[in-house]
């Protein structure tokens, strides 16, 4: 009964110890307050930016869509080239910019510019390599461009890398590519094969008809 009481005497002790310490418990809560200030800034402010990219990118393709109509895809392509640059410098880490990234990679296709297209998709490649679906897209792209070049051993490497994959997007077109790479290679018995393999695997196939008759 003598002894004192634990919690009275804890709560004195942290009493004195908040009297004693106040200017640095007070500096302590000022810097977390502005590290949650900040980090809602940051969201914003991201946020936003996110926004005005994703509208950027619009404003791009409408202009190339417009240029389009009254001219060819080349000269459609250097309407748009300062757009689409500008856009990669300022909010080069953006969604929007990331999948315009993929776009402005098949504005530079049709053109005819296969560097920058490669350029455009291979970044794409690493900002989407955990989406199945788009990597088969962007791999697609990768393997026109290169066929483009016509530096086919590259091309047959992507296509192939779309035809062993179990995501079953892009994969006709692959393996059409690659029975037409092939056959254009000399090797007439892998293309023949990749031709049955698509109408097996794909019957109902954009190429099935135009396969059927090849075969």
């Amino acid at each position: 009964m003598k002894e004192p009481d634990q919690f009275i005497t804890f709560s004195g002790k942290l009493i004195a110890f908040g009297r004693s310490n106040l200017k640095t418990i007070l500096i302590s809560a000022g810097i977390l307050v502005a590290l949650l200030l900040a980090v809602v800034t940051v969201r914003q402010i991201s946020h936003r930016n996110e926004n005005r990219a994703s509208g950027l990118v619009e404003k791009a393709v409408a202009k190339y869509s417009a240029a389009l109509q009254d001219t060819n895809p080349k000269t459609a392509y250097d309407r748009v080239k300062a757009d689409f640059a500008d856009l990669f410098d300022k909010y080069s880490s953006k969604n929007a910019v990331k999948i315009a990234r993929i776009i402005y990679g098949d504005i530079s296709y049709n053109a005819g510019d296969a560097d920058t297209a490669i350029a455009m998709y291979t970044q794409a490649l690493d900002d989407f390599n955990q989406s199945p679906a788009l990597k088969n897209l962007i791999l697609s792209g990768l393997g026109h461009a290169f066929v483009l070049k016509k530096d086919y051993p590259q091309s047959i490497h992507y296509f192939e890398t779309i035809s062993a994959d179990r995501e079953k997007t892009m994969k006709s077109g692959a393996l059409f590519n690659l029975a037409w790479l092939y056959e254009a290679t000399g090797k007439k018995e892998k293309s023949t094969a990749l031709y049955k393999q698509l109408l097996t695997d794909f019957p109902e196939s954009m190429y099935a008809d135009l396969v059927r008759e090849k075969v």
